[in-house]
């Protein structure tokens, strides 16, 4: 039998939470509207500091300063093996949301449907279609039930 081996992918997240309100970004593909976190892939040699450095400074515009590590998920889905992701808790530090260039945000890229930066509300967050839900309902249960 062959030895074949599974490509591990990582990703990181960040989750920043300024006055009561969460940074996400709202993807819309036809009827189809969720929302998420910023983020994206690990390079290869990259760390996730840096990582996430790079991708809010890409989709975003921001600078950010890392806090702490909020949740390790791993895939779990068919496809979506050897896959992890890391969600990081972070502090803007500089920069103007809205002024980044990352691909996601320029047109004639693979990228489908439309990329929404917006704060939002975390009371309205239990009424949103927050993937993953794991680390939606995480969020809620630190931010909104034990306040």
């Amino acid at each position: 039998m062959a030895n074949i081996q599974e490509k591990v992918i990582e990703r990181v997240r960040v989750i920043i939470i300024d006055s009561n309100k969460i940074l996400l970004i709202n993807r819309v593909k036809g009827e189809n509207s969720y929302w998420v976190l910023p983020g994206g892939g690990v390079e290869q040699c990259e760390s996730h500091e840096r990582a996430i450095e790079r991708e809010c400074l890409e989709e975003l515009g921001i600078k950010i300063r890392v806090q702490k590590l909020f949740l390790r998920r791993v895939g779990d889905k068919q496809g979506m093996e050897g896959q992890y992701e890391f969600f990081y808790l972070c502090d803007m530090v500089g920069g103007k949301v809205g002024t980044g260039g990352g691909p996601e945000f320029q047109p004639g890229t693979q990228y489908k449907g439309e990329y929404r930066i917006s704060w939002v509300d975390l009371k309205k967050l239990p009424d949103l279609n927050l993937k993953p839900g794991e680390v939606k309902d995480k969020i809620i249960q630190e931010y909104l039930l034990n306040k």
